[in-house]
């Protein structure tokens, strides 16, 4: 049940929902991905705004960060319930 509440989630935010679609499979630095993400989209997101939805990303475990304690050089990567939803969420044509 969660990951149909995660996924309508994903689903009512455009913004949210472009940036989850684009993260990558391995790990990624956030402003790394950023810069990429600005560069092949039509988007200027800050990095506040993509620390915001990472970190709400994390919360309800779709990404985890495994290297917590570095304050500069945050490493994310998919969880596979991530990896799962992002699945679905290609697929579908909203």
């Amino acid at each position: 049940m969660s990951m149909n509440k995660d996924l309508i989630w994903l689903i009512r935010g455009s913004q949210r929902k472009e940036l989850f679609l684009k993260i990558p499979e391995n790990s990624f630095l956030p402003n790394k991905f950023r810069k990429e993400m600005n560069e092949k989209s039509n988007t200027n997101l800050s990095l506040r705004e993509v620390s915001r939805h990472l970190s709400d990303f994390k919360n309800k475990k779709l990404i985890i960060c495994s290297n917590p304690s570095d304050p500069y050089n945050l490493i994310y990567q998919l969880t596979p319930k991530g990896k799962k939803i992002q699945g679905i969420l290609s697929k579908l044509s909203i």
